[in-house]
């Protein structure tokens, strides 16, 4: 068991407060980060149809780790260390990489969440019955109009002027069910806002590739070298990326003018929306509900997909949204941005952008743990 607990006002409130769902971590620098606790569960824990394997949000090479601390607000930048503040400007406009090197620069253990991490945290919510809900209109929830939040251009909710103003809004809004458990306490604008940059997981070409485990919590450290894997569908076994027996997103038809319809899990891609080695952003795209996924010939799919967030666990007509490109190289973000409406959600996924993609419509989220032998 690590030991990260040293008393001080701030952390004490917090973890009191919160009846010690929250603490405070510190950065590399003395800032303080708001952050959740996330305990280790086992997949049978939010899924009676998994088996009792340990989520691999909490295994970091090889080695299983008691928690994940998660940044109860998007992130903001500070003296060049990305935190979890309340009342912030969320950062954006930043690519894929300068997102993970300041979060690397926060401190050890800290980094951008990755997908597993955004995966465990999205199956203990459906597990636990809990309906997101954020900044999903210009401000304000698309389901519920009348909540809204402070916008970081000070216009009115729902002033849909995105070229002048910014509709983000700033972090710790003070509606309950836009936090994950419901709560002031939990984690906040996880539907909505911004899109979240994910470590650890990306498509080429149509081919899921991953970082094993956890071990993308090292993205955006030089020292190290990203290993990246695809997915054997038969299996949820890792193999070498490229692989003819690797899961990819194949599309309902080769349409490249617009939308293709919902993407089908395949060893093999029949029809691509786009040239294969193109990452700029064409008009072929898959666009479609998260749940609607399907498998080519009905295949049961592995475990490991219900588990990353890549295939429904469960099935549940929530209109949450699965966007992508089957060509070229695209990086993961989840959960919708303040545009979204009602597909907005945590098991929105977008896989349609190079991971030097800027936008002011895209940030990204810290976390920690625990990252000594």
């Amino acid at each position: 068991m690590f030991d990260i607990y040293s008393p001080d006002p701030l952390r004490t409130k917090v973890e009191t407060q919160s009846a010690g769902k929250r603490t405070i971590l510190y950065s590399a620098k003395g800032q303080p980060n708001y952050m959740y606790v996330m305990p280790r569960f086992r997949l049978n824990e939010v899924l009676d149809d998994l088996d009792n394997t340990i989520h691999p949000a909490f295994i970091v090479n090889g080695k299983v780790k008691d928690a994940f601390f998660y940044a109860c607000y998007p992130a903001s930048l500070h003296q060049g260390e990305l935190l979890s503040l309340p009342n912030q400007k969320p950062a954006s406009q930043l690519d894929l990489l300068s997102f993970q090197q300041y979060a690397q620069q926060t401190g050890k253990g800290f980094h951008l969440s990755t997908h597993v991490e955004w995966a465990a945290l999205m199956l203990w919510c459906r597990h636990h019955n809990m309906v997101e809900d954020g900044n999903t209109d210009y401000g304000r929830s698309f389901l519920h109009p009348e909540q809204c939040a402070n916008r970081v251009d000070s216009k009115d909710a729902g002033d849909t002027d995105f070229i002048t103003g910014d509709p983000t809004t700033i972090t710790s809004p003070q509606w309950p069910n836009w936090y994950h458990d419901n709560s002031l306490f939990g984690i906040s604008d996880l539907c909505g806002n911004l899109w979240e940059w994910q470590s650890g997981m990306q498509l080429n070409a149509g081919e899921i590739q991953i970082i094993k485990d956890n071990d993308a919590v090292f993205c955006g450290d030089p020292t190290i070298t990203e290993q990246w894997h695809s997915i054997a569908l038969s299996t949820g076994k890792l193999l070498p990326i490229h692989h003819i027996n690797s899961a990819k997103y194949d599309a309902p038809s080769d349409y490249c003018e617009g939308n293709a319809g919902t993407p089908i899990l395949s060893t093999s891609i029949k029809h691509y929306n786009g040239t294969p080695a193109d990452n700029s952003y064409p008009a072929g795209l898959m666009d479609g509900d998260f749940n609607a996924i399907t498998t080519v010939d009905n295949l049961e799919v592995p475990t490991l997909f219900k588990a990353l967030g890549l295939y429904p666990a469960i099935n549940q007509q929530d209109h949450n949204q699965v966007y992508l490109r089957n060509y070229g190289q695209r990086a993961l973000m989840r959960g919708g941005a303040w545009y979204s409406q009602q597909v907005a959600g945590m098991r929105t996924l977008c896989l349609s952008h190079h991971a030097l993609h800027r936008s002011t419509s895209v940030g990204g989220r810290l976390a920690w743990i625990d990252i000594s032998d």
